[in-house]
């Protein structure tokens, strides 16, 4: 029997390869975009293949389920975070509860981050075919307010946003002070759809692409030339700062047979590096890292006194961290709080007010979701119980006001943002990332406070106990930084910044972004002028 003609009725193959290979590869390019590799490049065509793979199949049929669209997003994502968090396999089964577990929780990890990704895909796909608006116009908005949405909660991780790829490309994030943070990694996702849909025909997107990158990289230029090493804000006056990166390993850290020779070493390589900076020609802050004492600072007045009397040789302040524990509430209801905190030391024996973490660590320093299920904090992978900070707190200091980031916190704008609204001139970001070990952790961590430099327009200073420590302008520009598991100390220079349009206007590229969206939802969903509503 003859078929009927113009008809093709050969069974149609499932689209497999392309739906595993094009979000493979778009996560392999993520990875690559990031330390150790540093390929930078590659993060303005990281979404070209998922993208471009999805538009065609939008555009010729059949088109993938629903399903099929979170999965291809969702692969791009785990394959992605879990390339790039390669680091948490070498978190040492000594500070586990249960060996091996940072195997499962790299992959828990990834398929978690990964689903934002599948969100962006399928959000932009029913956007598409919701408001007649081509996928690639829509993928840089929605995927934007989904980077926005990882980095949110109690289990926010904004690790790894696009933005931070070009951390080390000062030219080409100087326009995070205009429209912050988020405002570059949406100009990432704008360049990989132009570029998408060059891939796809549309011949406006290659020279659109590479007008956008050449006007912000030559703006960019124009703005580092105009402020050259040395810039001062107006009003403000230079501070010299000297860091001490002590290098106590993870080995002996924590473990009480070892808590007295930390105690000395510390001390120690602190007087040598005070000597070393007189030398140089004096200092005004000096700096330790995140709880560097194994001890609960503020609780034991003899290890105290140590510090005190420390601070007094020093004849500067002394800004550390320390870890707080404290009984709260009523005799028989009363909680054991413990805080992550930091404070200045004065050397006419008087303290700062204490600031504590606001930004805890997710299964690392508390089990989240706590308050919504109490029977979470019974589980133990080995996590510490910590207690949240609530209150911005600044540190006075030679005439300046210091805000500080402790360890986690630097990955967050906001943190850093509302510190510099609060009148922080200088921001200090004090840390402990022995438990990366010899990886791209470090790096990957440090390179996120050169964000918060730049997008607030303020010094940032990096005292990382085993490294990376930094020094780092409000260009962006790293002027001093140490290697890794090194006994290390940077002097250096630095002005008080004068805050950036981004400090004023917060996010509202993400306001402008979500309203854009809802104005075409609100188009198509009302009726149109002179008809019903639309089909």
């Amino acid at each position: 029997m003859s078929q009927p003609a113009g008809k093709d009725h050969r069974p149609r193959v499932p689209r497999i390869g392309g739906d595993v290979l094009w979000p493979v590869v778009s996560g392999l390019l993520l990875v690559l975009a990031f330390p150790p590799w540093r390929l930078w490049p590659l993060i303005f065509l990281a979404w070209i293949p998922l993208w471009v793979h999805l538009d065609r199949r939008l555009a010729s049929g059949p088109a993938p389920s629903w399903r099929g669209t979170f999965l291809q997003g969702w692969g791009m994502g785990c394959v992605g975070f879990i390339g790039m968090l390669h680091w948490i396999l070498g978190l040492s089964n000594e500070e586990l509860a249960i060996p091996g577990l940072m195997i499962p929780a790299l992959g828990l990890l990834g398929l978690y981050l990964g689903v934002f990704f599948g969100l962006a895909a399928l959000a932009t796909r029913w956007l598409a075919r919701w408001v007649g608006v081509p996928f690639l116009v829509l993928a840089p908005a929605v995927g934007l307010l989904c980077e926005w949405l990882r980095a949110q909660g109690p289990l926010g991780f904004p690790w790894g946003a696009a933005g931070y790829a070009l951390a080390r490309v000062p030219p080409m994030i100087q326009g995070a002070a205009l429209v912050g943070f988020w405002g570059l990694v949406f100009f990432v996702l704008i360049i990989n759809a132009l570029l998408a849909g060059a891939v796809r025909g549309r011949r406006a997107g290659l020279p659109a692409a590479l007008v956008l990158i050449t006007l912000v990289g030559v703006g960019g230029a124009w703005v580092l030339a105009a402020h050259p090493v040395g810039t001062k804000a107006a009003g403000s006056t230079a501070m010299t700062v000297l860091i001490a990166q002590p290098d106590i390993r993870r080995e002996m850290k924590w473990k009480p047979e070892h808590r007295e020779e930390v105690i000395r070493r510390v001390l120690a390589h602190g007087a040598a590096a005070a000597e070393q900076g007189r030398r140089e020609g004096g200092f005004d802050l000096f700096i330790w890292p995140e709880t560097v004492l194994p001890v609960l600072l503020l609780q034991e007045p003899q290890v105290l006194a140590r510090v005190q009397g420390f601070v007094e040789a020093l004849d500067r302040p002394l800004l550390l961290g320390t870890q707080e524990g404290f009984w709260h509430g009523p005799a028989r209801t009363r909680d054991w709080l413990i805080y992550n905190s930091a404070l200045v030391f004065y050397p006419d024996g008087g303290r700062s007010p204490t600031y504590r973490k606001m930004k805890l660590v997710p299964f690392s320093e508390q089990m989240p979701l706590q308050k919504l299920a109490p029977w979470l904090k019974e589980i133990d992978f080995g996590q510490s119980d910590f207690s949240a900070g609530e209150d911005p707190i600044l540190f006075p200091v030679a005439g300046e006001q210091i805000g500080c980031l402790i360890c986690f916190e630097s990955v967050f704008p906001e943190v850093a943002r509302q510190l510099v609204r609060e009148g922080a001139g200088v921001l200090v970001n004090i840390t402990n990332d022995f438990w990366f070990g010899r990886t791209a952790g470090p790096a990957q961590h440090a390179e996120m406070a050169i964000l918060r430099a730049v997008e607030n327009r303020v010094p940032v200073v990096r005292c990382a106990n085993t490294g990376i420590s930094m020094i780092i302008d409000p260009w962006g520009r790293v002027r001093q930084e140490t290697a890794v598991f090194t006994p290390d100390a940077l002097r250096g220079e630095i002005c008080a910044g004068a805050g950036s349009p981004a400090v004023r206007v917060g996010d509202g590229m993400l306001g402008l972004v979500a309203a854009g969206i809802l104005f075409l939802i609100l188009a198509r969903w009302f009726p149109r002028r002179g008809g019903g509503r639309a089909s």
